[in-house]
């Protein structure tokens, strides 16, 4: 009895094993192809094996025709030329004072100057008779500028005689102009007083001198004209009248070349 169970347990355990192994190499839903079955085992009854489906036909690739053709690339012009690069100045120099223009010779804030020459004195009496002398001639001014070119003087025109046994001078004080017409010709006038005296030689006592009224003009030209200094000739015509109970007297000296130096 025992032997028989034993048979029947070993044929259940065989064919347990071979139904586990048929059914881990067969996936579930599948009809193996009978070649796929062992040997020892027909295919069970009713079995179709499946078919594998038709490969469906390739689709054709769709032709787009040939590729786009480029031409040559575009030709670039050459590169603009540029100037020179721009100079770089160094920064201002702001303690850098510039010299000032250089001053016109003309242009004096204030002048002094004087000279002598050749002149004369020329005396006309109340009758209307002359008396003219040859001499001395001198001049002094001093003043200020009004504009390049223009002066205003405290300017003494003078004359130095002598007549016989005595010597006569006739001095004028005048306010006067000058204007420089040119770089170096200038004319000047002005008006003012004007004292004549007499002094006698051998007694040495004079007359007491007499003022009157007077008036000048006159021309120059400057000869050398420096930094801040001239030396010019010149001459003048200064009038004066004077008045006395038994007429008038007129007295005119002239400087006929005054050679002068002028400072400013």
């Amino acid at each position: 009895m025992t032997k028989k169970i034993l048979v029947i347990a070993t044929v259940l355990l065989v064919h347990t094993a071979a139904h586990a192994q048929q059914s881990a190499t067969i996936p579930d839903g599948a009809n193996p192809a009978p070649e796929a079955f062992p040997p020892a085992y027909a295919p069970p009854p009713g079995y179709k094996p499946v078919q594998a489906a038709p490969a469906a036909p390739a689709s054709p690739q769709p032709y787009y025709g040939p590729g786009p053709t480029y031409g040559p690339p575009p030709a670039y012009s050459p590169p603009p030329a540029y100037g020179p690069p721009p100079v770089h100045y160094p920064p201002p120099n702001y303690y850098y004072r510039y010299p000032p223009p250089p001053r016109q010779v003309t242009d004096r804030p204030f002048t002094l100057g004087g000279g002598i020459g050749f002149g004369g004195l020329s005396f006309k009496d109340s009758l209307g008779n002359v008396t003219t002398d040859n001499g001395m001639a001198y001049t002094l001014r001093f003043g200020f500028g009004l504009h390049p070119g223009l002066l205003l003087l405290g300017d003494m025109e003078g004359a130095l005689v002598s007549r016989n046994a005595s010597t006569i001078s006739q001095t004028a004080y005048l306010a006067a102009l000058q204007i420089f017409a040119t770089q170096r010709l200038f004319l000047k006038a002005g008006f003012g007083f004007a004292e004549v005296v007499n002094n006698n030689n051998d007694t040495g006592y004079g007359t007491a001198p007499k003022w009157g009224g007077a008036a000048m003009v006159g021309l120059g030209y400057e000869l050398i004209q420096g930094w801040n200094w001239s030396f010019d000739i010149e001459a003048t015509v200064t009038g004066a009248r004077y008045e006395y109970r038994t007429g008038n007297e007129n007295w005119t000296n002239w400087s006929l070349v005054n050679f002068a130096i002028n400072f400013f």
